[in-house]
């Protein structure tokens, strides 16, 4: 399927609107980058790696799903500025400002494979499929910058791995805590009961 067929969808032709068939194109955009970063063998690689180092701290589908997320969303991105002729140069300060203020909070392990996961989107499955979305869309609808999906899809990975992994370590920690004082609490009501005062008292 030529890529220049998304023209009939954004188009306004009888089969969309154009709200709709923007919609569409922007959701097949995201389904497809979506699709090719889970095909790529080195982000398998990667997150294998990452789970044995971290421990199990981030798993082997937590890493593969967080790029694959941003992979997604920064395709979809690109096609929106392509469809609307907006500049790249605004975009990409955003995301990186982004990813930098996220950065900061973040641990070295994390801060590591977020800004290493950018990589996945020069593999062998992804490079293709994107630049010929961009220069098929390109050409369909005479835009003079068909290009500009790729940059928007390696930062939007860094961004999405920062910001699933400081969820996620947030919420490990305050399931930390809260086993630690479950066990706290109770080691303190053995050794009350132990020395004869009743549980109560606590």
């Amino acid at each position: 399927l030529s890529v220049s067929n998304l023209w009939i969808v954004l188009s306004g032709s009888p089969i969309y609107g154009e709200s709709v068939g923007l919609f569409v194109a922007l959701l097949f955009s995201w389904v497809l980058g979506f699709g090719a970063t889970l095909a790529e063998p080195a982000l398998a690689t990667l997150a294998i790696t990452v789970e044995k180092l971290s421990k199990g701290r981030l798993s082997k589908m937590q890493v593969v799903l967080s790029v694959a997320l941003g992979v997604g969303t920064g395709t979809a991105l690109g096609l929106f500025k392509i469809v609307m002729q907006l500049p790249l140069l605004p975009m990409l300060i955003v995301g990186y400002v982004l990813a930098v203020i996220l950065t900061i909070p973040a641990g070295e392990v994390l801060v590591n494979v977020a800004w290493d996961s950018a990589g996945v989107t020069t593999g062998p499955v992804t490079v293709p499929l994107v630049i010929s979305l961009g220069l098929g869309l390109g050409r369909a609808l005479d835009a003079t910058d068909g290009f500009g999906i790729l940059s928007l899809a390696s930062v939007c990975p860094i961004v999405s791995v920062l910001a699933i992994g400081l969820i996620c370590e947030k919420r490990k920690g305050n399931e930390d805590r809260n086993e630690f004082e479950l066990v706290s609490t109770g080691s303190l009501k053995h050794s009350r009961s132990i020395d004869g005062m009743p549980d109560d008292n606590l």
